[in-house]
């Protein structure tokens, strides 16, 4: 008999509908109840989930699977039916149809005719390139190569749907436990949940998809997600309570004893200058800031990090190959006093003097704000550059990030999937998560292609380009990497934790 696994999560999932989640809470539950074609393991390669085999074209164009035929859906009633080819036609078709309003189409539209249908060109969704060829034979046609394809193919957008099961929850599909199926690990036997009770245990308890068990390892008998505020995580966790915790840098020494503990390299922190700021319009002063940037003495300030090489940190990889690895450190600029003086005079004719005076730069904790002193008084020092320093609540830091209330931020960079276009398309023109203003066609065209071409080492190749642009372009100054720690129990293996989209995967979980 297994164990029950506990784990906290910071909020009320939004919904279990695959097609249309996008927050860690719902990806969480999502991950350990719905099974795609394919899965990522704890070394963050693919592995077949509910496919058997798979087979790509050599242009990258066509990919043929074959499914199991020992994938079940289930529900917490009588509900009991094979997963086939079909679920996953219906569940693309539901990710494009314009009504579904699914937050994260767009990253699929490498799919044959899926932007077309997402924006209505295209009425009829049987044009979409996801064919049935039988109850497990699977055809999946793209208009273009996408080097990260079959690992979006574990991610919750590419999660089948069964149309029957759909069609029964009558518009409240992912909104309860009885409109909640299962094919994958677990199936959701309860889920509690009230805001205004505070006396509520508020959770969700997942049992064993007994279907799924007779072909398939599954080891936990049960998971008990508990919905608490992030405060309570740490004590949980110490006590006992839980099974697991991710942390940050700031919160690791809070967490102290005998457990097993992963690291991930996979925050890079650095500057990011306001172009909308008239001051910060101008690349060349962007540029002089950079060359004064002494990373030795962050270095032996904040002990505990380590100097970022470059915008994409260490833990990104480019199917199993360490990105960094492969391509190296990026060319940052140096610190050089004398040629960012020079650089300074030449262009001070173009620069209001007046506005060399309160500038504001925000920071989210203590360790940017460390880091920022010994910058700023090197500009002051140098330039007569003169700073204000605001450390901000993450609330505060956030609205601020938004409003463009801001010269200067010490920015955390992190990506929600694993790739370098995760981090590097942060500064896209398109991007909400832009506070830079950054706008440069050559950058995104390069960018767009790396995500474009079959050949990984051409997209790695291209990756860097775009890097490289955006570091000479002076947007963002990488200062430190900051790392993330995955703790469990001594007691406790197998216990998945994905760095990029704050899931947790329990299906091979065990108890010693």
């Amino acid at each position: 008999m297994g164990r029950v696994f506990k784990y906290d999560i910071s909020a009320n999932p939004t919904t279990l509908d695959p097609q249309q989640a996008n927050e860690p809470n719902s990806d969480t539950i999502i991950g350990n109840m719905f099974m795609g074609l394919l899965t990522v393991n704890q070394d963050g390669a693919v592995e077949n989930g509910a496919a058997e085999s798979y087979k790509v074209s050599e242009d990258g164009l066509t990919y043929e699977f074959t499914l199991k035929s020992g994938v079940y859906w289930i529900d917490c009633g009588d509900f009991e039916k094979q997963c086939t080819a079909a679920d996953f036609v219906y569940g693309f078709k539901r990710l494009f149809l314009p009504e579904t309003q699914a937050p994260r189409a767009k990253d699929y539209y490498c799919i044959k005719n899926a932007q077309a249908i997402n924006e209505g060109t295209i009425t009829d969704a049987s044009q979409l390139g996801v064919k049935a060829k039988g109850d497990l034979e699977l055809e999946i046609s793209l208009e273009y190569p996408n080097p990260r394809f079959l690992s979006m193919l574990a991610e919750p957008p590419a999660m089948p749907c069964c149309e029957e099961f759909f069609k029964k929850s009558q518009g409240k599909y992912g909104l309860s436990a009885e409109c909640t199926p299962s094919n994958g690990s677990f199936y959701l036997k309860s889920w509690t949940y009230s805001k205004y009770n505070t006396n509520d245990v508020n959770n969700l308890i997942l049992g064993k998809n007994y279907k799924n068990a007779e072909t398939q390892t599954i080891c936990p008998s049960g998971l008990n997600f508990f919905i608490e505020d992030e405060e309570k995580f740490i004590p949980d966790f110490k006590n006992g309570e839980i099974s697991c915790i991710a942390v940050a840098n700031s919160d690791k020494s809070q967490i102290k004893g005998s457990y097993k503990v992963t690291e991930f390299n996979n925050i890079t922190c650095g500057l990011a200058f306001n172009g909308k700021s008239e001051l910060f319009k101008n690349k060349d002063f962007r540029k002089v800031l950079c060359m004064l940037v002494d990373k030795n003495a962050i270095k032996d300030a904040l002990s505990e990090y380590e100097c970022a090489e470059g915008i994409v940190p260490k833990q990104v990889s480019m199917l199993g190959s360490g990105y960094r690895e492969t391509v190296g450190n990026a060319k940052i600029p140096e610190y050089n006093v004398q040629a960012a003086v020079e650089l300074f005079n030449g262009i001070s004719s173009e620069i209001d003097r007046t506005s060399l005076t309160g500038a504001k730069i925000i920071v989210p904790d203590t360790a940017a704000q460390t880091a920022v002193s010994y910058i700023s008084q090197e500009w002051q020092s140098k330039l007569g550059f003169y700073c204000k320093v605001e450390t901000l609540s993450s609330r505060e830091y956030a609205k601020a990030l938004e409003d463009g209330e801001f010269d200067i931020a010490v920015l955390e960079l992190s990506g929600k999937y694993n790739s370098p276009a995760a981090y590097l398309e942060k500064f896209s023109s398109t991007s909400s998560e832009n506070y830079t203003g950054y706008n440069d066609a050559d950058f995104e065209k390069t960018l767009d292609k790396a995500d474009e071409v079959a050949d990984v080492s051409q997209s790695t190749a291209l990756y860097l380009q775009a890097e490289q642009a955006l570091i000479d372009g002076c947007a963002f100054f990488p200062l430190y990497y900051k790392n993330e720690y995955f703790f469990t129990s001594n007691k406790s293996e197998d216990i998945i934790y994905n760095p990029f989209s704050k899931t947790v995967n329990f299906t091979l979980a065990k108890r010693t």
